[in-house]
């Protein structure tokens, strides 16, 4: 199947991780016909408005009409800050992020250990996202195996991906929220999640 030259997907890493996390993604979204760029930045040494920014701009020179974003983890609050700056239209799939603020971090910040670990990335993840401006049409995926570093940092008395719950995961301004058996990391590489990422861009 070949998209229209006027489609494209942006994809936008998490925490600490690299624009090649995305490389199972990235295979699959062009073997269905899209055009996919990689974003990258530094998640914990640059400010967060500095991201945003670089964020936007990125998107808005791309050439397509319509660009989807797929984003993971923290890119997934960083591409909800990013939404009124973009002049192009198209879908936003969230990957695990924590939109209600990680449970993760604010511990870190408890024990005195966000400067040192998270530094920039500390409030946005603490805090999460409080009051989005809805301008697209929004999915979250989020895993339910319980296997990740997290787990040691955090104590959930509910159903979590080793790194973010999925309480951290639903809002309800999302327009569909779907789960699957996957931990975190697992979600960059699961197949029903790839698939209900291309169900949801196809629609």
């Amino acid at each position: 199947m070949n998209k229209s030259a006027s489609q494209a997907v942006v994809l936008v890493h998490g925490l600490w991780m690299k624009p090649w996390t995305w490389i199972g993604y990235r295979h699959f979204l062009e073997d269905q016909g899209y055009k996919v760029y990689l974003f990258g930045y530094k998640t914990t040494l640059r400010s967060f408005d500095f991201n945003i920014n670089r964020l936007a701009a990125f998107i808005n020179s791309r050439p397509e009409d319509v660009i989807h974003l797929v984003v993971h983890s923290m890119g997934g609050i960083l591409a909800i800050e990013a939404l009124p700056k973009l002049t192009k239209p198209g879908k936003l799939l969230l990957i695990g992020s924590p939109i209600n603020g990680s449970k993760v971090a604010q511990k870190l910040h408890q024990l005195g250990w966000d400067k040192a670990l998270l530094k920039h990335a500390a409030q946005p993840l603490s805090t999460g996202i409080k009051i989005p401006l809805k301008k697209r049409e929004t999915m979250m995926i989020a895993g339910d195996s319980p296997y990740g570093l997290g787990r040691f940092i955090a104590h959930w008395n509910s159903r979590h991906d080793g790194t973010v719950a999925l309480s951290e995961t639903r809002a309800d301004w999302l327009d569909a929220h779907k789960v699957v058996h996957t931990s975190h990391m697992g979600l960059l590489n699961n197949r029903e999640a790839k698939e209900l990422t291309l169900d949801f861009l196809q629609e």
